[in-house]
């Protein structure tokens, strides 16, 4: 019989009665009848009966003093013996023999002694003997074991073997510097997250620095949290920003963007921090030793580090070299001799001697494909829904559109151009999300009179559309149209809370049973609403951050009610649904009104790239250096400050659609290589 620890509560033995810990309360709570009396035995071949008096959670009877006074130890053991039967223990005493047994100086014997008594009648002194005693016997794990001890305290998470023999490399072949190139979708991020979680266990990793794309900072921070029970802390918290420079040292557990990072401010106190860990997503992006982020990466100091990329060549076998060189200086030699005994062509994407080649990357990197490990993904089906805005819709947003471009390259104290983005990005949502921002616009003195009465203007324009928004709007009786004939469940995405809030009232005056998902839930209710939509609701109405870390596979259809201008935060709501153990082919509905910026977006990622169709995750890869420059949505916003007429913008959607055509060519040119140089050598057996 399995035996537990209850804590002894001698106050009220002299009324013969003992207190009982949740211990005590949960083994008895399987005694069915409230008032039944348990019979208790000890090792003396004592027995009592007591009675249990749940609502006062005491154990209650004649003789319970006597039962229990003579135990010195502050904790007891318990067993089940039969229905209603439990026996009492305690730990072998310390006695003269045991205390021989230890090899120590004769000086050293008193306080043994004092140590091995205290941890044998599990008292909690001072030193708090049995907390340390009950670690020791939790994580009596060695780490040269070849097994995983994590695995039982991870949450919503379907492990594939091929990841279990990927973290088992990781620990202990590359001893914790490793290159994860798994091909998109395979879960590099949930294997890079269990070898850390089996370092912070095992007590060799406190100290960790997170580093990844800005679009990936939250993500990272919510499936850490949800599926490892680890508290990271954003460096653009307004806690971690509250402590200045210092924040960086203060906090062991830290998720940055490496843009943030890298900042000289930044990187000069981040360079002198002695780290466990560092973990950098999208790891493609060091491909170029010549950069600020390769040499800021390069610099810190670190016991282990985890690079994470599907694409480990982009241009050519260099950006490998320089990859390789962050983890492991020294194990392809010097550049001048890679390229010589590597690389056989000018443009550096053919590889020569390719069975060495592979030897050594083999001592660092662990590449999984999907033809390895047998996982396949279902289809993409994608639809672009073109609505008309009304007239007075169409009024107010080229009038704001215009007063946007006039303002958003000149200085202004509040018409800044984070200000003036938002303000365009919420006219693509719906028009009642610009209420609020107008309303506090017009009542910030430092507004100049022009300014003050056109944002005034605009204010009134957008109150008067915000009335009749849920007869007028030509997106949301679209939405309907889509959800009648879908007829199973759908997620609706939107940006913002007022649009999600109109969608949620719309929906339900049309019959339908609708659950939500923002940030601002409390846990508990994240969890309930997620339950709600898998067993009741058709529609699950969700904000950016309600996609995050959610297995909502069980759904084949998004309807984006409104259009990031990211590509990456768009393919991220496609993956909430397109993902590993998703098994029908998924459906996304785009939403946008013509001639608005999401229109021409829309245009240039689905008419230019096919976007919709690519393969999980491969949109990064083909977004390339784009980002390095500047962040896609500032690319996408300054064109249309620039364009003054509808042609003019089209003029400028093309420039940026040739830039990404030319990535996606050279992306698939890649592959080839991939194919040749990596092929199924990295197959874990």
């Amino acid at each position: 019989m399995r035996k537990y620890l209850f804590q002894l509560d001698k106050k009220l033995l002299d009324f013969n009665a003992m207190q009982m810990d949740k211990t005590l309360q949960h083994l008895f709570s399987y005694e069915l009848d409230s008032s039944k009396e348990v019979l208790i035995s000890n090792e003396k071949k004592l027995s009592r009966s007591f009675k249990i008096n749940r609502e006062e959670k005491l154990l209650e009877g004649r003789g319970i003093k006597g039962f229990f006074k003579d135990y010195d130890s502050e904790f007891l053991y318990i067993e089940k013996l039969a229905q209603g039967e439990y026996g009492v223990s305690a730990w072998e005493s310390v006695n003269e023999k045991m205390i021989k047994s230890y090899d120590v100086k004769i000086d050293n014997i008193i306080r043994l002694e004092t140590v091995l008594k205290a941890m044998s009648y599990l008292k909690k002194g001072d030193e708090k003997w049995f907390q340390i005693q009950s670690k020791a016997l939790e994580f009596n794990t060695s780490t040269l074991k070849d097994e995983l001890i994590s695995l039982p305290y991870l949450r919503d998470i379907n492990m594939y073997n091929y990841q279990i023999k990927t973290v088992k490399a990781v620990l202990t072949k590359f001893r914790g510097r490793a290159l994860f190139c798994d091909e998109v979708g395979l879960g590099k991020t949930i294997e890079a997250s269990i070898a850390m979680q089996e370092y912070i266990m095992r007590g060799l990793c406190k100290k960790i620095l997170i580093l990844v794309p800005p679009s990936l900072v939250e993500q990272w921070l919510t499936e850490l949290k949800r599926k490892f029970n680890q508290d990271f802390i954003s460096s653009d918290s307004p806690e971690f920003k509250s402590k200045g420079s210092g924040a960086w040292s203060h906090y062991n557990k830290v998720i940055a963007s490496i843009a943030i990072a890298k900042r000289k401010g930044n990187s000069n106190i981040i360079s002198n921090i002695k780290y466990d860990l560092i973990i950098v997503d999208e790891a493609h992006h060091l491909k170029n030793r010549n950069t600020v982020a390769w040499k800021f990466v390069n610099s810190l100091r670190k016991k282990y580090i985890f690079l994470l990329t599907a694409t480990p060549v982009q241009n050519n076998l260099e950006e490998l070299y320089n990859l390789i060189t962050l983890l492991k200086p020294g194990q392809l030699k010097t550049y001048s001799y890679f390229k010589k005994t590597f690389i056989s062509d000018k443009e550096g994407l053919k590889a020569k001697n390719v069975d060495k080649l592979k030897e050594l990357l083999s001592g660092v990197m662990i590449r999984n494909k999907r033809s390895d490990v047998d996982i396949k993904f279902t289809r993409r089906n994608a639809v672009t829904i073109n609505t008309t805005l009304s007239s007075e819709e169409r009024l107010l947003y080229d009038s704001l559109s215009s007063f946007i471009k006039m303002r958003y390259t000149k200085e202004s104290k509040v018409l800044t151009k984070f200000v003036l983005k938002n303000l365009q990005e919420k006219m693509g949502s719906s028009f009642l999300t610009l209420v609020p921002t107008l309303e506090r616009l017009t009542q910030n003195e430092n507004l100049d009179i022009d300014e003050k009465i056109a944002v005034c203007n605009f204010c009134d324009i957008a109150k008067e559309i915000a009335i009749y928004e849920n007869k007028n709007n030509s997106k949301a009786k679209q939405l309907l149209k889509i959800i009648k004939e879908f007829n199973d469940k759908v997620i609706v995405f939107t940006k913002y809370k007022e649009t999600q809030k109109f969608i949620s009232t719309f929906l339900r005056e049309n019959g339908f049973n609708v659950a939500e998902f923002h940030g601002q839930l409390k846990r508990r209710e994240k969890e309930e609403e997620i339950e709600k939509f898998k067993a009741t609701a058709q529609v699950l109405v969700s904000t950016e951050a309600g996609g995050e870390g959610r297995n909502l596979q069980f759904c084949n259809c998004i309807i984006n009610f409104d259009l990031p201008w990211n590509p990456m935060a768009i393919e991220q709501r496609i993956g909430r649904i397109h993902r590993v153990g998703q098994t029908r082919d998924i459906y996304v509905y785009n939403l946008a009104s013509k001639n608005t910026l999401e229109y021409y977006i829309l245009d240039l990622l689905d008419r230019k790239i096919n976007m919709f169709e690519l393969v999980v995750g491969e949109v990064d890869m083909i977004l390339g250096d784009i980002e390095d420059e500047a962040d896609f949505s500032d690319i996408i916003m300054d064109a249309w400050v620039r364009s003054e007429e509808e042609k003019n913008m089209e003029e400028e959607i093309d420039l940026i659609g040739e830039k990404l055509l030319e990535n996606k060519r050279q992306y698939l040119k890649v592959k080839e290589l991939d194919d040749n140089l990596f092929g199924n050598s990295f197959e874990m057996e």
